[in-house]
């Protein structure tokens, strides 16, 4: 934990302080490992001669129960999540999108038997008779609520792949670079399940990295070079050559014929989610406005 990590550089030059992160949700949860690799890359970067912290995972947790222990600040010291006005309240953000905003860009995850009905959905009128699952504590099932969306919440991530085979939900909407990956990691277990190219969902959403409000020297640290990585390249490279977000490129192949935009009323005001040095924008997909 961080009164172990001692930021500050009393730290003696052989001791190798921890930082501590969340398990994988699952076997399957790659997710896990981007995130991390960014980390460790983002610490080791900027260490100028400070001690590297190792990363070390405490327990598996959903994202509720991840967020009050980093509230607690003794098992959690360092977490990745969709952010919301909340959030940025009550803990540190470090606030340059992780994925440049790929998780506002979403494709459905569905039955195969529901793709006939999907190929009718042009707008978000035509969404609303359908029900999505999402997670129980994800920013996404307020803003899709707020959008008069019906949304089935699932307090386990990796229920929601099974209610969605089950038939208790029609879609599951996932960022661009999850869903492929996700449903590759278990087509044994849904081979039923398949994900639908042709619709894209989207409204400004993004990953933090979080800290609590006390340790702002940690979180400048990773700060500091997660901006040199935007400004060399290596955060891109980083979603080039990652197994999570590599199938995303080139950007163009990922364009949908049909859109739904929504607002994201919990994104916080002087959040700039057009500003191109950090954030992917629907024209980087093929969207026009004139065309929609």
């Amino acid at each position: 934990m961080l009164s172990v990590l001692c930021l500050s550089l009393v730290l003696h030059a052989q001791e190798q302080p921890q930082l501590l992160i969340p398990k994988p949700r699952s076997e399957y949860d790659i997710n896990h490992q981007y995130y991390v690799s960014l980390l460790d890359k983002a610490l080791h970067k900027a260490a100028k001669g400070r001690p590297v912290p190792k990363l070390v995972s405490s327990y598996q947790m959903e994202q509720g129960r991840a967020l009050r222990e980093l509230a607690k600040g003794e098992v959690l010291d360092v977490f990745w999540v969709g952010t919301d006005q909340q959030k940025e309240q009550q803990f540190r953000a470090i606030r340059i999108p992780l994925e440049r905003g790929l998780m506002g860009f979403r494709k459905m995850i569905l039955h195969k038997d529901s793709v006939a009905r999907f190929a009718q959905v042009d707008s978000l009128q035509a969404l609303q008779p359908f029900t999505a699952c999402q997670g129980a504590f994800w920013p996404d099932v307020s803003i899709m609520r707020a959008a008069g969306l019906k949304v089935l919440a699932a307090p386990v991530y990796e229920n929601i792949f099974k209610q969605v085979n089950a038939g208790r939900c029609d879609y599951f909407p996932r960022g661009l670079h999850e869903g492929v990956v996700e449903l590759q990691k278990r087509h044994d277990l849904y081979p039923d399940l398949v994900r639908y190219p042709d619709l894209m969902l989207y409204y400004p959403f993004t990953v933090y990295f979080f800290t609590q409000k006390q340790h702002e020297e940690l979180a400048k640290w990773i700060e500091q070079c997660l901006e040199s990585m935007i400004d060399d390249g290596e955060l891109l490279a980083h979603m080039q050559q990652n197994e999570l977000t590599r199938q995303m490129f080139p950007l163009e192949a990922q364009a949908a014929s049909r859109w739904i935009l929504l607002a994201n009323p919990l994104l916080s005001k002087d959040t700039d989610f057009h500003n191109s040095r950090y954030w992917f924008v629907p024209a980087d997909f093929g969207y026009s406005q004139e065309r929609h």
